[in-house]
């Protein structure tokens, strides 16, 4: 049978692995159960409060169990979500609001000081700390009847371009695409239920929103590193061991400064099966002594290509399984044939360009 959305991947899940660790969050986890059930009481307080369907609601969370169940429970409100990141100047955060146009923002305490006065009109704000999460509740027919109305062309999520070359772009990302994406690394990879996911990524990057859908498909475990522990590379080897981390994505730097730190021949790392890479050059010499070390380890390394066009990188790992258009400004300026790629359109569509 077809899956329309995500959350029927998900469903499975949650039956077969309820009592699992879902996400660990430093010193704090959630277990797919408790997970399933804060992201569908969350899903029902936006449907009392907004009673949106099929449109963008903003995460503005640090990367937390709060945040992966915000998206999730976005996601089975049917509405897609967009991760916002809380380091990003709030003027940015204020034209990324203008330009997309959330029903809400999902924030807590913490977090909507910082963008209360930049929200535009007619946005409300959803502050996880005033919900009574010891009364959780949802109707479950409700909840399916929306999901009924989706498509798989629907979008999943927005992620938003950096920037770097004027105001950052929404990429909108459809169900399919994922499911494409998805199906195709589980079959290939042979992921299953035992394998863990050091999470690296930031939240408004695509490769996070994968990583979430290998939790929802396969049951896998998420292990959320702190951004920050990107500068220091012996903590992050600690926690792979400690974690038994099994996949993981992260960017050539950190991976020259544990190559140039000979850390690979100090610190074993048993459990470790596939690494991708991508987003920046790999200095040969680093690269050699990496690549010897996961032949010896029997690690498989995956680099995927960067893509830039006209001066804007889009997507680094999802836009080499585009098979389809890339639009800008309404015009085609660029279209990718892969002859043996797996998937169909993979979703990508600048949304709404400003100057």
């Amino acid at each position: 049978m077809i899956k329309i959305n995500l959350i029927e991947y998900f469903e499975t899940t949650l039956r077969e692995c309820a009592g699992k660790t879902a996400v660990w969050d430093k010193e704090r986890e959630i277990t797919f159960d408790s997970l399933g059930k804060y992201s569908k009481s969350l899903a029902w307080e936006i449907v009392q409060n907004e009673n949106a369907i099929k449109r963008p609601i903003a995460v503005y969370l640090n990367k937390s169990i709060e945040s992966v169940y915000a998206d999730l429970g976005i996601v089975y409100s049917g509405n897609f979500y967009m991760n916002l990141d809380v380091k990003t100047p709030v003027e940015r955060i204020k034209n990324i609001l203008e330009l997309v146009q959330p029903v809400a923002i999902i924030t807590n305490n913490q977090f909507e000081k910082n963008i209360k006065d930049v929200v535009p009109d007619g946005i409300s704000l959803i502050n996880l700390d005033l919900i009574d999460w010891e009364q959780l509740s949802w109707n479950d027919d409700e909840l399916k009847s929306r999901l009924l109305l989706l498509i798989d062309t629907d979008p999943l999520c927005i992620i938003n371009t950096s920037g770097s070359t004027g105001t950052p772009k929404g990429v909108v990302l459809n169900h399919r695409s994922f499911f494409d994406f998805t199906e195709w690394a589980l079959e290939e990879f042979k992921f299953t239920g035992n394998d863990v996911i050091g999470s690296l990524s930031p939240l408004v990057f695509d490769i996070y929103s994968f990583e979430l859908c290998l939790l929802m498909s396969k049951g896998c475990s998420m292990v959320l590193i702190p951004d920050n522990l990107s500068a220091f590379p012996v903590t992050i080897l600690k926690l792979l061991q400690e974690k038994k981390v099994s996949f993981i994505f992260w960017v050539p730097t950190i991976m020259v400064n544990i190559a140039n730190m000979d850390l690979l021949s100090q610190m074993s790392l048993p459990d470790l099966k596939l690494c991708w890479f991508a987003g920046e050059v790999f200095p040969t010499k680093q690269f050699t002594a990496v690549f010897a070390w996961m032949q010896i380890e029997n690690c498989f390394l995956i680099i995927f290509k960067s893509l830039t066009i006209n001066g804007i990188s889009i997507l680094n790992i999802i836009i080499n399984f585009i098979n389809g258009l890339i639009l800008y400004k309404n015009n085609v300026i660029c279209k990718n044939h892969f002859p043996n790629n797996p998937f169909r359109t993979f979703g990508c569509l600048l949304f709404r360009n400003i100057e």
